[in-house]
Protein backbone atom coordinates (compact mmCIF):
# COMPACT_ATOMS: atom_id res chain seq x y z
CA UNK A 1 0.00 0.00 0.00
CA UNK A 2 1.42 3.19 -1.02
CA UNK A 3 2.09 5.85 1.86
CA UNK A 4 -0.36 8.28 -0.09
CA UNK A 5 -3.45 5.88 0.65
CA UNK A 6 -3.05 6.74 4.13
CA UNK A 7 -3.51 10.61 3.70
CA UNK A 8 -6.52 12.57 4.29
CA UNK A 9 -7.68 14.70 1.79
CA UNK A 10 -8.82 18.20 3.48
CA UNK A 11 -9.74 19.88 0.26
CA UNK A 12 -12.09 17.01 -0.83
CA UNK A 13 -13.54 16.58 2.66
CA UNK A 14 -14.36 20.43 2.68
CA UNK A 15 -16.06 20.09 -0.92
CA UNK A 16 -17.93 17.27 0.28
CA UNK A 17 -19.11 18.76 3.46
CA UNK A 18 -20.37 21.77 1.53
CA UNK A 19 -21.90 20.15 -1.28
CA UNK A 20 -23.70 18.34 1.39
CA UNK A 21 -24.63 21.60 3.33
CA UNK A 22 -26.05 23.25 -0.26
CA UNK A 23 -28.41 20.31 -0.96
CA UNK A 24 -29.87 20.18 2.58
CA UNK A 25 -30.56 24.00 2.03
CA UNK A 26 -31.85 23.61 -1.45
CA UNK A 27 -34.06 21.06 0.04
CA UNK A 28 -34.92 22.61 2.61
CA UNK A 29 -36.33 25.53 0.78
CA UNK A 30 -38.12 23.65 -2.07
CA UNK A 31 -39.59 21.53 0.89
CA UNK A 32 -40.60 24.83 2.73
CA UNK A 33 -42.25 26.33 -0.80
CA UNK A 34 -44.01 23.17 -1.04
CA UNK A 35 -45.94 23.45 2.00
CA UNK A 36 -43.98 20.34 3.22
CA UNK A 37 -42.75 22.34 6.89
CA UNK A 38 -42.45 18.73 8.54
CA UNK A 39 -39.35 18.00 6.53
CA UNK A 40 -37.45 21.06 7.37
CA UNK A 41 -36.55 20.63 10.90
CA UNK A 42 -33.61 18.59 11.85
CA UNK A 43 -33.83 16.38 15.13
CA UNK A 44 -29.96 16.95 15.64
CA UNK A 45 -26.86 18.87 13.82
CA UNK A 46 -24.58 15.79 13.35
CA UNK A 47 -20.98 17.12 14.42
CA UNK A 48 -17.93 16.66 13.02
CA UNK A 49 -16.97 13.65 14.86
CA UNK A 50 -16.50 10.44 12.81
CA UNK A 51 -17.08 6.81 14.87
CA UNK A 52 -16.48 4.06 12.94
Amino acid sequence: MPASATVIDFTLHRKRRQARATAELMWAMYAARAGLAVFTTHAATPSDTRRA
